[in-house]
């Protein structure tokens, strides 16, 4: 390798070696934002990354790539300036606007870190920040493609049609059809987006070899009101994925967070025939719920229910 080119990737792994403890620490700050305690998350993410930016988009953007990474580097500068963004807007937000610059702060997130997961076989310091640690050793196996597969693996996004709403996928880059595989049908939160929720799976179904379907709502939150349409949506996604994929249908498992879990209780009982498990998270017990109950819908299907004493949108 010339002087020049290995120069340019030594700059490129100490960019890496900074940015992968900003993520770890911008992702738990979200986890742990406690409504009217903002302020904590916010001090919490400028500690960590207010030496990085914006010095390190600047160190980037300045930097002249050899002819070996000429694809590469545009999409990296972009990928930094995402995460610098996602930082920038997380400490904008105050007050009333606070939900609102969250919102900007998570899309840019979102952006930087499909942008850096395109990228990962070229950052290796970021791996770890892919899968768990149990799964690191084994990153070559997961990342090893099947000669001649003809279906796409990685993530894919697929535009609604008459059938279905919008959705992303998730698919192991290791999958094979010749073994059955299990399915996770994630929901995400009211005014979220399927493409944004899916990234709060990712390190556990890449480690371990799940499928992971990401819908989007049809409104902007899920229909609890009128179950039928999202219900038929989801269902029509979940034919489409396991029409395309070797889906071990035993082992499909419905989760959603917060308007998300209160529709995982609704459609995971109404339907419990499609799920071994649900598993709703920081949800509502709707009043939908009453009849279906009552008539004992899913009454053998194993339920885990994850709530936060801190909720103060919908108290455990």
């Amino acid at each position: 390798m010339e002087a020049r080119t290995e120069k340019y990737w030594q700059v490129v792994q100490r960019a890496e070696v900074q940015l992968l403890p900003f993520l770890r620490t911008f992702e738990a700050a979200q986890e742990d934002l406690i409504i009217g305690r903002e302020r904590d998350v916010q001090e919490r993410v400028r500690v960590a990354a207010e030496n990085l930016f914006p010095t390190l988009t600047e160190e980037i953007a300045k930097l002249a790539a050899p002819e070996p990474a000429q694809d590469f580097h545009p999409k990296f500068a972009q990928a930094i300036s995402c995460c610098g963004e996602a930082y920038t807007a997380l400490l904008k937000a105050s007050g009333r606007s606070f939900g609102e610059w969250f919102l900007r702060s998570r899309q840019s997130w979102c952006q930087g870190l499909y942008l850096l997961y395109e990228m990962r076989g070229q950052l290796a310091v970021l791996r770890e920040y892919w899968v768990t640690a149990e799964a690191l050793p084994s990153w070559q196996q997961l990342e090893t493609q099947t000669p001649g597969l003809t279906v796409p693996v990685g993530f894919t996004h697929k535009a609604r049609t008459e059938t279905h709403h919008e959705y992303s996928l998730y698919v192991p880059e290791n999958y094979t059809p010749q073994q059955s595989w299990p399915l996770i049908v994630c929901l995400h939160g009211g005014y979220g987006q399927g493409n944004e929720y899916i990234w709060t799976w990712l390190r556990p179904v890449k480690s371990n070899g799940y499928l992971l379907l990401s819908p989007k709502s049809i409104g902007p939150t899920w229909s609890v009101l009128q179950p039928p349409l999202d219900t038929r949506s989801i269902r029509a996604m979940m034919t489409e994925v396991c029409e395309t994929y070797n889906v071990d249908r035993q082992r499909v498992y419905l989760s959603g967070l917060s308007d998300g879990g209160t529709f995982s209780y609704i459609f995971g009982l109404a339907s419990a025939e499609l799920f071994a498990g649900i598993a709703p998270i920081a949800g509502d017990f709707h009043p939908m719920m009453d009849p279906l109950l009552r008539q004992k819908k899913g009454i053998d299907t194993p339920l885990l229910v994850v709530h936060g004493v801190h909720d103060k949108i919908f108290p455990v």
